[in-house]
């Protein structure tokens, strides 16, 4: 009678102590699950918040060039009315590009402050010291360079150029091979970063077009110019 008591004395060991490896493999399980979960959504969280940052920078970019070159009235003498033009709405180089805007139609610079008394406002783009993307109108001596964007790895630009010929052509070209900056037509941005969690899928780089591993990421844009003659 002793020796089957001490038995299913033993047996009830033996089945907690498993119910206790089972309860704590159970919880380790659960733990593991739940810092995955927790990881996964402060990754898209993250990659979320840097596409938009990128895409608000474009969007700026893109907003500006719409805008710049667009004539103003003039009125002369006798009261007739007539455009008045802007020689050049858009220079640029490789990594920098500049826009020239009539302050009476576009009153704020790409910084979002209102203009000086000059007439004109001169958006001036590119890639800072501190590897940020950023801005000013150059046109005015009291402003400095505004960050829009940080962590700037590269930042290229390219020009659509309307070509001579019976049938209306383009072509992207280089600062260097454009031959009229009167024939551009559009502009892509190329903006190129590398943020922890910026991006799952591999896209190709700016200057060599070949893939960059994660979390190196390229973002594009094209903007066009509304107001080029056409």
């Amino acid at each position: 009678m002793s020796t089957s008591r001490y038995q299913q004395q033993g047996h009830t060991l033996v089945q907690s102590l498993v119910g206790m490896v089972l309860s704590a493999w159970v919880l380790s399980a659960a733990f593991a699950a739940f810092a995955w979960v927790q990881n996964n959504h402060q990754h898209m969280q993250t990659m979320a918040e840097v596409h938009e940052r990128l895409h608000a920078a474009l969007a700026l970019i893109q907003t500006r060039v719409s805008r710049a070159g667009a004539p103003a009235l003039q009125f002369d003498a006798q009261g007739q009315v007539s455009w008045l033009p802007l020689p050049f709405s858009l220079q640029g180089s490789n990594s920098s590009f500049s826009l020239t805007h009539h302050s009476s139609l576009t009153p704020a610079d790409c910084q979002g402050h209102q203009a000086s008394a000059s007439p004109f406002i001169q958006d001036d783009f590119k890639r800072s010291a501190r590897y940020e993307l950023s801005c000013k109108d150059t046109l005015r001596s009291n402003t400095n360079y505004q960050a829009l964007l940080d962590n700037i790895q590269q930042l290229n630009f390219m020009y659509a150029q309307a070509l001579p010929g019976a049938v209306p052509q383009m072509q992207w070209r280089t600062a260097n091979q454009v031959s009229d900056w009167q024939a551009v037509r559009g502009l892509q941005a190329c903006l190129q970063t590398k943020q922890t969690g910026a991006s799952l899928l591999a896209t190709p780089s700016c200057n060599t077009g070949l893939a960059l591993a994660p979390p190196a990421l390229a973002w594009r844009g094209v903007a066009h110019l509304r107001h080029a003659k056409p």
